[in-house]
């Protein structure tokens, strides 16, 4: 059946996260360099007009694509199984094959620096060829308004994009831009360390759930 108005303006957000995303990381210019770990994990930064700052990491994960997609889209929520830095992650809604509206709960960090959190997102998930993207930004959905105990941020526009390693097809080369705002009274030196570091341990979280 045909997408009501409401359904068509979440597919257009998931559209305009997946584009925006594309173009921020199109663009070489102006990357500073966060983090490097010895097994060539790298996040790199950079301060947009509009959106602040960013993080990208980019990661070669010893899996094929297709693993490495499902874990990420098909078994979305089990995230909080094998990510401590996510609680739960429930799908509100779907519509069509490529649109989902979620929610996340995120962990308190390490010491309670930042409290708890939770998001609600609108994302989209896109295969072209050999490359997948999935993208996602922040998004209001009536059932699910701000919760008690939690203070409501705003991520996007975020995605990710896996592809195969070029000339090695057993492996997934792996680039997550992210952008968020946290919300509340945060320093932004203790903001900064979390996310580089989230986006780090997201890396080595999600290669030891590969390898089981």
């Amino acid at each position: 059946k045909p997408f009501s108005e409401v359904e068509m303006s979440y597919i257009k957000q998931g559209e305009e996260a997946l584009q925006k995303s594309l173009s921020i990381l199109g663009d070489q210019d102006g990357w500073k360099t966060e983090t490097v770990v010895d097994n060539g994990d790298k996040v790199l930064s950079k301060v947009l007009p509009d959106v602040g700052k960013v993080f990208r990491l980019e990661v070669v994960v010893e899996q094929p694509l297709d693993a490495v997609y499902s874990e990420l889209v098909d078994n979305m929520e089990q995230m909080g199984d094998w990510n401590p830095s996510v609680k739960e992650v429930k799908i509100l809604q779907k519509i069509g094959k490529d649109t989902v509206i979620t929610h996340e709960k995120a962990a308190a960090t390490p010491g309670n620096i930042v409290g708890p959190r939770d998001f609600v997102s609108v994302r989209c998930a896109k295969r072209r060829g050999s490359t997948c993207v999935l993208a996602g930004m922040a998004t209001t959905y009536g059932a699910m308004p701000e919760q008690q105990g939690f203070v409501r941020a705003e991520n996007g526009p975020t995605c990710m994009i896996l592809r195969p390693v070029a000339g090695d097809p057993s492996q997934t080369k792996l680039i997550w831009l992210l952008s968020i705002d946290l919300k509340g009274w945060l320093p932004k030196t203790i903001i900064n360390q979390v996310l580089s570091q989230t986006q780090v341990d997201f890396a080595n979280h999600l290669r030891e759930r590969l390898a089981r």
